[in-house]
Formats: C-alpha cells, structure tokens, sequence
C-alpha cells in the first residue's frame, strides 16, 4: 500500500474515532434530557465539520502525492491541468478590468511551465452534497460517487444549515445521529478506494 493511501487512511481512523465519540457520549452518560437533546442538535454541525475536512484532507495528500510524480503538460490530464489553472487564475472572475486581464495571461504565461504543481486548494463550496462531491471528483479524474448517497448527504446539509444559522424548527434525535455518521464513514471509505484505483489506472495522465 502506498503511502499517501496509508496517511488518508489514518486520518479516516482519526475522523472515525471522533464520530463514535460524538455518537457515544449521550449514552455514555448521565445527560439530563435537556443536555442529551442539546449535545445531539449540535453533533449535526460537528459532523459535517468531519465530513468536509475530510474531503479538503483527502485531496491535499492525493495533490501533494500527484507533484511527487513529475508531471508535465505533456502528460498530465486536461481535466487535472485545468483544476490546477483554474485553482490559480479563478476563472469565474469576469475580470473586466484591462489590466485584471494581462495579470490573468502573466498567470498563465507563469504556469504553462513544463512542470506541473498542483495546488491544494479544494472547491468544496462550503456545502459538500454529491453535486459538489462528484465535481471535486471529476477534477482529478476519480469515478463518481454513487447516487445513494444523494438523499442522506442533502439531509445532512439541510440538517447542519439550519441548526449552524440558529434556526429552531428542526427536531434532532439518535436516529438522525447515527444516520449521519454511518453516512460520513461510507462515503470516507468509498472516496479512498476511489482514488487509489484511479492512481493505480494512472488517470491523471492524458
């Protein structure tokens, strides 16, 4: 096994573990109902937390473990070569501005060097449902993560945006709790199989 699979696959074993704490502690202890209620509600918010700095995780070693390799332009993949100029340039800026416009061309004059290096610098958008999963995926040239995971990742964000804005209308149990961290864990495993059979089929070349 290779070692940027063994680094992600500790940081899955780390994440793993403050999940199950997350998930234990009410049991564990002698909560009030109250204080049960309330450590569960805001577990929610705490596990996508471990959900997406997983994903920023994850992609920083596979990019880090990707410049290790030497790639060139003339190898590299153009879904992989336009990550890392978009990544640098920002291509959603409209850059109106003359001036904006010759800094972008100076950028990339700059990168279209012979080597490349990618930068770890992940979209998640700050609401990492499958959509945005599968865009990050697609970025460096992974398969897609099944659509089952469609409905739960959405709930967990439903779940996670009303409670971190301080909305009250939402109702938090056990069920949704352990819902949730099942969730998180599957798809954790599910991505790094993912990127270590994508290395393995060297998919970040053209």
């Amino acid at each position: 096994m290779k070692g940027f699979i063994k680094e992600i696959l500790a940081d899955i074993d780390w994440r793993t573990s403050e999940l199950a704490t997350l998930k234990t502690i009410p049991i564990r202890y002698s909560f009030s109902p109250d204080h049960k209620d309330l450590h569960i509600k805001y577990a929610i918010p705490a596990i996508y937390s471990i959900w997406e700095g997983f994903v920023k995780n994850c992609f920083t070693i596979y990019s880090n473990h990707l410049n290790t390799l030497s790639l060139n332009r003339s190898n590299i993949s153009y879904a992989l070569l336009t990550h890392h100029i978009d990544s640098e340039c920002e291509f959603n800026n409209p850059r109106v501005n003359f001036e904006k416009k010759v800094k972008l061309v100076q950028s990339l004059d700059i990168l279209f060097q012979e080597n490349i290096t990618l930068k770890p610098q992940i979209p998640t958008e700050s609401n990492v449902n499958l959509k945005v999963l599968n865009r990050i995926l697609e970025r460096y040239c992974i398969s897609e993560v099944d659509n089952k995971y469609n409905n739960g990742l959405n709930k967990l964000l439903l779940f996670r945006n009303k409670i971190a804005h301080g909305e009250n209308s939402i109702i938090v149990n056990m069920t949704h709790l352990t819902e949730f961290v099942s969730l998180v864990e599957n798809l954790m495993l599910d991505i790094v199989i993912g990127v270590e059979s994508c290395e393995k089929e060297e998919t970040y070349k053209k």
